[in-house]
C-alpha cells in the first residue's frame, strides 16, 4: 500500500537573530538546520514540507534571514502557516509567502493550495482582539471556511498555527487555543466525509484530538517541548521531549501520522 501523498510538517522553530541565539538553552538554529538535512535525506521525499507557525521567535528581519537560508535547502515546494510569534509583512517579502487579493503586506495570511487533487485551506488566526498567544479567526475567515466545506469540491485540509479548543491543561486553556474554536469547528462539520483534518502548531507537542469525525492534529516543536500536564499551572518545559517533526502520509480512507524526533547535535 503506497501513500497517495505525502508532506511534513514541521513547526515553532523559534528562530532568533542570530545562528547561536538559545531558546530555553537550546539553539533553533541547529535543530532546524538537522530536520531540514533530515527531510530532505528521506529515500522517498515529500511532496511538500509545510511549516505551521512561529518561524521566528522575535518577529526580526534577522531572524528571517536566516530562515531563509535553511528552508531555501529543501528540495521539495514549501508552504507557510502565520504563528503569533511571527511577522506576515516579513513572510511575504523575505519567505515569498502568499500576497493578499489587495497587496496589503500586513493583511492575514489566508490562502489556498492544490497538490495531487488535495485541497489545503491556510488560515491566519492571529488577531489584535485578543491577547497573544491567544488566537481568533475573523467572521470573514470563517465565512470562507463554510464556503470551502459547503462545496462539493475535493478532500480537504485546514492548516493554522493554534489548536482550537481547550485540553485539559490550565494555562494552555486559559491561553493558547483559537478563542472561537467551537465556531471553526461548527464551519467544518459539513465537509467531516472529506475532510482530512486540521493540522496546527503551537503546543510544542504532539498532541490529537478528535470531535465529530473530525481529527485535529497538533505537531511537535522542532526545538523544545512543554509537559502541559492536568495539575500545572504555568508552562514548564519538558527536558526530555525532543526535537521533532511530523510525516503524513494519505491513503485511500486512511491519514497516517508519523512523529519523528531527532537528537539536537
Amino acid at each position: 500500500m503506497q501513500p497517495h501523498l505525502t508532506f511534513v510538517q514541521i513547526t515553532d522553530s523559534h528562530l532568533g537573530p542570530t545562528r547561536d541565539f538559545s531558546y530555553y538553552g537550546h539553539q533553533p538554529y541547529r535543530t532546524l538546520a538537522r530536520a531540514i538535512d533530515l527531510i530532505n535525506a528521506m529515500p522517498q521525499p515529500p511532496d511538500f514540507v509545510v511549516h505551521t507557525g512561529d518561524l521566528s521567535n522575535d518577529r526580526s528581519a534577522e531572524s528571517y534571514e536566516l530562515a531563509a537560508e535553511l528552508l531555501g535547502r529543501l528540495r521539495v515546494p514549501l508552504y507557510l502557516v502565520n504563528g503569533n510569534h511571527d511577522d506576515r509583512a516579513l513572510l511575504r517579502k523575505m519567505l515569498d509567502a502568499p500576497h493578499a487579493p489587495d497587496g496589503d503586506p500586513d493583511a492575514p495570511l489566508d490562502y489556498v493550495f492544490e497538490v495531487k487533487g488535495e485541497r489545503f485551506l491556510v488560515l491566519d488566526g492571529w488577531s489584535p482582539e485578543v491577547r497573544d498567544p491567544l488566537g481568533k479567526l475573523s467572521a470573514a475567515q470563517l465565512a470562507r471556511v463554510r464556503a470551502e466545506t459547503e462545496a462539493n469540491g475535493p478532500s480537504l485540509t485546514v492548516l493554522l498555527h493554534y489548536p482550537p479548543f481547550p485540553m485539559g491543561s490550565p494555562w494552555l486553556d486559559q491561553h493558547m487555543p483559537l478563542v472561537n474554536g467551537e465556531e471553526l469547528h461548527a464551519a467544518l462539520r459539513p465537509a467531516h466525509a472529506r475532510l482530512r483534518g486540521v493540522f496546527c502548531g503551537h503546543l510544542h507537542r504532539s498532541s490529537q484530538i478528535t470531535r465529530a469525525g473530525i481529527t485535529y492534529f497538533c505537531g511537535p516543536s522542532t526545538v523544545a517541548g512543554y509537559t502541559w500536564r492536568p495539575w500545572e499551572h504555568t508552562p514548564a518545559l519538558d527536558p526530555d521531549y525532543p526535537p521533532a517533526y511530523s510525516v503524513v502520509h494519505y491513503f485511500d480512507g486512511q491519514v497516517v501520522v508519523h512523529q519523528y524526533t531527532f537528537a539536537r547535535g
